[in-house]
């Protein structure tokens, strides 16, 4: 993770293993100061050039969305976005609608979650992840 105008970032390139036509990636977002404020996510890139297409997120609390103030939204919680065919024929963004969540509560979690998630293979997630993933995986 590098500091980068208040956030620690990281992004990777991920491969799917049965080659779907175009590519995908992860990034990841911390805010230095308030580190319950995250996005962890998976962005699908087309090679039809449609853009890209944020797939999935697991989101922690970040409070003020679109100038709500509602405390039950679920931007004021751990949240998790994931695209919708609905969203995406509306034209809106595909990861439009939120969920609140208890399967994480700080960076770290939702990471863990995130990769169980989106299926990593466990060699992978215990190479570049070593420090967050100690325990999330057996090896054979």
């Amino acid at each position: 993770m590098k500091l980068d105008r208040a956030h620690w970032r990281n992004d990777a390139r991920l491969v799917a293993s049965n080659e779907p036509q175009g590519d995908f990636a992860m990034f990841m977002r911390k805010n230095e100061d308030f580190p319950e404020n995250f996005s962890i996510g998976l962005i699908y890139n087309p090679q039809d050039g449609r853009g890209e297409i944020t797939l999935f997120r697991c989101n922690g609390k970040h409070g003020d969305f679109n100038r709500s103030v509602d405390s039950g939204h679920p931007h004021f919680g751990y949240h998790i976005h994931r695209a919708s065919e609905n969203a995406i024929e509306a034209g809106l963004s595909p990861e439009k609608d939120a969920v609140k969540t208890t399967e994480f509560a700080s960076f770290e979690e939702g990471l863990q979650f995130f990769l169980k998630e989106v299926n990593l293979n466990a060699r992978d997630a215990k190479k570049y992840f070593p420090a967050e993933t100690p325990n999330l995986f057996t090896i054979e």
